[in-house]
């Protein structure tokens, strides 16, 4: 799928992203090296970053759910309260990042808020495009973790890049569109 997406369009102003996002970032003198922003800090993958970017010495912005709980963490790790939900609330995120120094990096480690299909089809596209209009505005590279969903009940045994991916599953399906929208994104730039 190729073009604009509605909800980065709604997005992408309130952040001081243009619509086409995705534009050449900024060069990497302009951008902190040694920072990252892990959205999603709190969860299984994203702790697990949280923590292995600290042991590697990056300064680690670390994204939570508001009212979550921030674990023991390395002095080297900041958490950040903030919703990803709306597009004022990634506009306030990337104002609190940018306060503090801003971001090379951008980890997406955001889930749904349920693992189940109406979940995942109401809430993992628009986590995606707001984690995009995060990394665009802070001029960042985004990192997405993979999985094995989209590849469906026919996975190989090894995987490889360009396996092919023919999801099954509901969950595969969107995985797929994900890494569609991602893709779409680095074609144009």
């Amino acid at each position: 799928m190729c073009g604009k997406f509605s909800t980065i369009d709604a997005m992408a102003p309130a952040v001081g992203a243009s619509k086409e996002f995705f534009m050449p970032a900024t060069s990497p003198s302009s951008s902190p090296a040694g920072t990252v922003l892990v959205l999603g800090g709190r969860g299984r993958f994203g702790l697990a970053a949280v923590q292995a970017f600290a042991r590697d010495g990056w300064h680690v912005l670390a994204q939570m759910r508001p009212g979550a709980q921030a674990p023991a963490a390395e002095s080297n790790v900041q958490w950040l309260a903030q919703a990803m939900d709306t597009p004022q609330a990634i506009a306030a995120l990337v104002a609190r990042v940018r306060e503090a120094g801003g971001a090379a990096v951008v980890v997406h480690a955001l889930n749904p808020t349920r693992h189940t299909r109406p979940a995942w089809e109401r809430e993992a596209r628009p986590l995606l495009q707001g984690g995009m209009a995060v990394a665009q505005a802070l001029g960042a590279t985004l990192m997405l973790p993979g999985n094995v969903y989209n590849f469906g009940q026919q996975m190989p045994a090894v995987l490889v890049e360009g396996a092919p991916q023919h999801p099954t599953v509901a969950m595969g399906r969107i995985r797929h569109e994900m890494e569609a929208l991602l893709e779409a994104a680095t074609q144009r730039g």
